[in-house]
């Protein structure tokens, strides 16, 4: 049987939906629930926020392959963490893929000429709606002319580091932005997978 998440708009009734906040990128809710299943009864806060992408980088180094990252600000964690670009889908109509596109240029000055699904992942379910699509560009080329940025975005410092490294990183706990764990974890798996395409782990 194919493991899969199933979306389930009925499993709970929705007994009550109170805005709290109405931001500009954001809404908090309070939901007062009953579950289909047992009738029990909960309040729930959750924030609204739009689905967003990320991009990760990869090019060829002397010492194998190389991932770009970005280092930024982010306040509510209050501190300096290594991201990959990521970005909001908060153009309407505009593809996923092309957000991603844009926010590699935005955030890193690079060009994307073919974007590879990397992975789909809830930034925080218990919490928000946010849903993050990560993407692999593997042949980008600089920009012309950098991208004007303001605010955390004009203190940008962008860092080319070997995946093997970027990978130790996550394990020992020393990175964790969302985006660059789930993105580097997919991409070594996908690049074992690709080098041993029969193997499986029991």
């Amino acid at each position: 049987m194919e493991l899969k998440d199933e979306f389930a708009p009925h499993h709970a009734r929705l007994l009550s939906h109170e805005e709290r906040f109405h931001g500009a990128v954001s809404r908090a809710w309070v939901d007062n629930l009953e579950l289909a299943t047992t009738g029990a009864r909960m309040n729930r806060e959750w924030m609204e926020r739009h689905d967003g992408v990320a991009v990760m980088a990869v090019r060829g180094g002397t010492a194998g392959p190389e991932m770009l990252l970005i280092r930024q600000y982010r306040h509510p964690v209050h501190a300096l963490l290594w991201e990959i670009p990521a970005g909001m889908l908060d153009v309407e109509g505009e593809a996923p893929e092309a957000a991603a596109v844009r926010e590699l240029r935005e955030e890193a000055d690079l060009v994307a000429s073919h974007l590879t699904f990397l992975c789909t992942f809830f930034s925080s379910p218990g919490a928000g709606n946010e849903r993050l699509t990560c993407y692999l560009a593997e042949h980008s080329t600089r920009a012309e002319e950098p991208f004007p940025r303001v605010d955390e975005e004009a203190e940008i410092e962008r860092r080319w580091v070997p995946v093997s490294e970027v990978l130790e990183g996550v394990l020992e706990g020393r990175l964790s932005s969302p985006t660059l764990v789930t993105a580097v974890l997919a991409y070594t798996a996908r690049s074992s997978r690709r080098r041993h395409p029969g193997h499986s782990v029991e």
